[in-house]
């Protein structure tokens, strides 16, 4: 009666042979007792007995032959199970849930152009589909403050109005927190980060649409070049995919050899931003068995293979570093290092190694605290 077992019911039922009732004593583990004393999860049995039909000498003859009595001891598996799984469905289940609110904007988007050209065809499109965009900004922005009590450090370093910097981010199981930036600087910068994307995504059914209107592209060198020439903010997470699924808690940056995004900064001649998000790896994890089968998968399959779970409320902060100057003399290999170095400098600083899920969670009441006593610090001055 240990480990699991003790949250069993056990039905043992005596079977007298010349009774034609039966004794169902029904042994449950929930309390203190001298019965439990071998076992340290179950402290006392609750005996009950179903006295339909019962009398002494049945009583006698199911306790005293034994020898031919049918003992069956069933434990309520199906209990137990639901217990157990309960929580395994909620962890698996939550991140769909972050996945279903990402795809909800096929369906926006789409209602917004049978809309307009419905009802505002003559309308300026671009006015139109600004006013689209600062919606999404403001339903993302309140999940992030509900969620995650999401911020942001550095906005300064991103430049004014018209000049344009690449942004360079570690990507975590689900780049929710590049969603989150991106609202955080439409509603408080006024400037829509443009965003390269795994070309997986131009598999999903109406996402042609959404890339249009926010800028989401699969990235060639010429089309991310043009972009920064153009004065605009675009993000690339290096790692990609890859490093999504598998990174880990210790927050490791995964590159590989990839220089595409340096070549590209070098050829725009634009400062680069290095961002991280604390926390990103305890808000969703994937699983960590068998890796290095879906490893294989992914090499051959090119799309996300490995279970994601989380979805924990755990504090997210986004950490925008000193902007990494144009410099002619550098490689794209030299940039590439230089850049990864200070990624990896904001983990450093920043994030605790190796992660905690309820570590994470508690950073939002700490920060809470933090802020409720700078609020008493300005009210006494």
């Amino acid at each position: 009666l240990y480990g699991p077992i003790a949250r069993c019911r056990f039905y043992i039922t005596f079977t007298a042979a010349h009774s034609a009732s039966a004794v169902q004593c029904v042994i449950a583990a929930v309390g203190g007792g001298t019965l439990a004393s071998p076992c340290c999860w179950a402290r006392s049995f609750v005996l009950s007995f179903d006295q339909t039909k019962m009398d002494n000498e049945s009583i006698s003859h199911a306790s005293g032959g034994l020898g031919s009595t049918l003992i069956a001891a069933v434990p309520n598996w199906f209990g137990w199970m639901h217990n157990l799984s309960l929580p395994l469905l909620v962890v698996f289940l939550l991140p769909w849930m972050y996945v279903l609110l990402i795809l909800s904007s096929i369906p926006y988007l789409h209602l917004c152009n049978f809309l307009r050209l419905r009802f505002w065809k003559q309308s300026n499109e671009d006015e139109f589909w600004k006013t689209a965009r600062w919606i999404m900004a403001y339903v993302w922005n309140l999940h992030s403050k509900l969620f995650h009590g999401y911020e942001v450090i550095g906005l300064e370093h991103l430049p004014e109005t018209g000049g344009g910097a690449l942004l360079i981010y570690y990507h975590g199981a689900l780049p929710i927190d590049m969603y989150y930036l991106t609202a955080e600087t439409m509603l408080k910068c006024n400037r829509l980060i443009h965003t390269v994307g795994d070309r997986f995504l131009d598999r999903i059914p109406g996402w042609r649409l959404v890339s249009r209107v926010m800028n989401v592209t699969s990235g060639s060198v010429q089309s991310c070049v043009a972009t920064l020439r153009a004065g605009e903010l675009l993000s690339i997470a290096p790692g990609g995919v890859y490093e999504a699924q598998f990174g880990d808690s210790v927050y490791e940056v995964l590159w590989k050899n990839r220089t595409g995004f340096a070549r590209v900064a070098l050829e725009a001649k634009v400062p680069i931003i290095p961002m991280f998000t604390v926390n990103i790896r305890e808000c969703f994890r994937t699983v960590s068995f068998a890796k290095w089968l879906f490893v294989r998968l992914y090499s051959v399959l090119k799309v996300p293979v490995l279970p994601i779970y989380g979805g924990f409320p755990v504090k997210l902060r986004t950490v925008l570093g000193k902007p990494i100057p144009y410099d002619e003399t550098l490689s794209p290999v030299a940039l590439q290092e230089r850049v990864a170095a200070a990624i990896a400098e904001l983990v450093r600083e920043h994030q605790r190694v190796p992660g905690d899920i309820l570590q994470a969670i508690g950073d939002r009441f700490e920060t809470m605290h933090a802020v409720g006593q700078r609020e008493e610090e300005d009210t006494k001055l």
